[in-house]
């Protein structure tokens, strides 16, 4: 899907014939002069307002989810405590409350799951028109510029792909300005105690004892 590429890619590249045009125009057999950028991808979530709303949106709306999941730790982690320190139980308790445990655990990586099927799905509804926009925002964006291609800043900082780029080859600032200028969304509902709900939910998955790597 496009959207997910323009998300997961290690770099985007924008070379079309509209790209090469603004260059000059190049004669036939002629290789044009390449223009690159750099782009900060990830960005794009915590500073583009329209973007923004959306996960703003989406951490309310699953503060229960994550709340519930914190309670059914926080009882896991206290019968897993019980059960190692084992100094008052007696076999019949024991046994019982291993049973309890296990079966808690089935229950928590159950919900895990189900909460990130659930999170991605909502993720993409929310989400899927505004990246298809803001790709072929970038796409305009590049043609106005005459830049030939754009790579994403961190995977390049991952991956020690560019071995020097100058200061004024960022546009992630400039792109930014540009995209909330042109496309203006209302401040979403953000409730504090909720904040990064919905990010938390996906590290839950990565980071806990019972998640899935």
């Amino acid at each position: 899907m496009k959207i997910r590429l323009f998300m997961t890619l290690a770099f985007l590249v924008f070379a079309g014939t509209g790209v090469l045009a603004q260059t000059g125009g190049a004669a036939a057999g002629q290789v044009p002069k390449m223009k690159v950028a750099i782009i900060d991808v990830l960005s794009f979530r915590d500073q583009l307002t329209e973007l923004k709303a959306k996960y703003d949106k989406l951490q309310t709306e699953f503060a229960p989810r994550y709340q519930q999941l914190e309670s059914m730790q926080s009882k896991l982690a206290a019968q897993e405590k019980t059960l190692n320190a084992n100094t008052s139980l007696s076999p019949q308790q024991a046994a019982k409350l291993t049973e309890d445990f296990e079966a808690g655990k089935k229950e928590y990586q159950r919900m895990l799951e189900d909460s990130q099927v659930t999170a991605r799905k909502r993720e993409q509804e929310e989400t899927e028109a505004i990246y298809d926009k803001l790709s072929k925002f970038l796409d305009q964006y590049c043609i106005k510029y005459g830049i030939t291609s754009v790579f994403d800043a961190r995977q390049m900082q991952e991956t020690d792909l560019i071995v020097f780029a100058g200061e004024k080859a960022n546009i992630t600032d400039d792109f930014i300005k540009e995209y909330n200028k042109a496309n203006t969304a209302p401040a979403g509902v953000y409730d504090v105690e909720t904040f990064n709900t919905y990010q938390t939910i996906n590290a839950i998955l990565k980071n806990r004892l019972f998640s899935r790597s």
